[in-house]
């Protein structure tokens, strides 16, 4: 079949994407898109080829309908009732049956870590920075609640309701705990669609967020992975198509972009409190990698929320 999900893929061929068919840009710091499986797989005649998103998290429910999926080197064919976890950087495509029922909720990789941070369940962020396709359940309620969560945060997506922005933060928290225990307790389905380095570069990821704000270096990256610095280059440049350096410099910008936003502190102790003892430098920083200045990008934000 012509338009068939492909068996082998050329990953220097594969796209990054934003939302699947729009080049891929840094996602906003509360990025979070719900749709229905219909929306946009109808536009592509059902047929999303393989690509991927570089700092965008997404978790797809299919209630109803099925057809072969694409995670990674692995290929499934799945039929819902199925849930799928797909974290940023992973290889992913579909070509569900026409008229297949369910949800995509794509996430920022910043708002779900605001969101669990402060839970201090940090197994819920472990559990989601795994690939998952899920197919069978541990009771006919799980599947339920699953769905009743998707459809929870559907209504308050698609209205402008008091509390909207509270009310679905809420819900999503519920729905990852919820995904979190469902891998935990279920060894039944399909958690194993993990490979090709993705359980590696994962682990890199992780390091970078518990370490970018100490400036570690490429080397200490790589000697903590028990990896030479030039297959981490390649492990990085293979699932993001970006250096470990550009990597590490993309959270320091996003950590920048959001104490500029959400605190007080002056352009000078922002770049204090992320290593840069040099405030010129920092503005050199953050000028090459945002385009303007930190108070420019301050200012800006703050006439829009006005």
């Amino acid at each position: 079949m012509s338009g068939a999900v492909p068996t082998r893929v050329d990953p220097l061929s594969i796209p990054q994407y934003s939302l699947y068919g729009q080049i891929d840009s840094a996602a906003e710091l509360q990025f979070l898109h719900l749709e229905t499986l219909e929306s946009r797989n109808q536009y592509y005649n059902w047929n999303i080829r393989p690509h991927r998103h570089h700092d965008l998290h997404q978790i797809i429910w299919v209630e109803q309908g099925g057809g072969p999926v694409m995670l990674d080197d692995k290929h499934l064919e799945l039929a819902g009732p199925v849930l799928i976890n797909i974290p940023p950087s992973i290889v992913h495509g579909f070509q569900w049956a026409p008229g297949a029922q369910g949800f995509v909720l794509t996430m920022a990789e910043s708002f779900m870590a605001d969101l669990i941070g402060p839970s201090g369940e940090r197994m819920i962020g472990t559990s989601l920075g795994r690939v998952l396709a899920m197919t069978r359940f541990r009771d006919e309620q799980a599947s339920s609640r699953l769905a009743m969560l998707f459809s929870a945060i559907n209504d308050e997506y698609v209205h402008e309701q008091l509390c909207r922005t509270a009310t679905i933060s809420g819900y999503v928290l519920i729905l990852l705990a919820e995904i979190a225990r469902l891998q935990q307790s279920s060894r039944r389905g399909v958690p194993a669609v993990q490979g090709g380095g993705s359980e590696l570069y994962q682990k890199f990821k992780e390091l970078v967020e518990a370490h970018y704000r100490a400036r570690w270096a490429v080397a200490e990256y790589a000697a903590t992975l028990a990896m030479t610095e030039r297959s981490l280059r390649r492990l990085c440049q293979r699932f993001a198509k970006q250096t470990p350096v550009q990597i590490i410099h993309r959270r320091l910008l996003l950590e920048a972009k959001r104490m500029l936003l959400y605190t007080g502190k002056s352009v000078a102790a922002v770049g204090y409190d992320l290593g840069f003892e040099d405030p010129a430098y920092f503005t050199r920083f953050f000028i090459q990698h945002a385009g303007q200045t930190p108070l420019q990008f301050r200012r800006s934000r703050e006439r829009v929320a006005a």
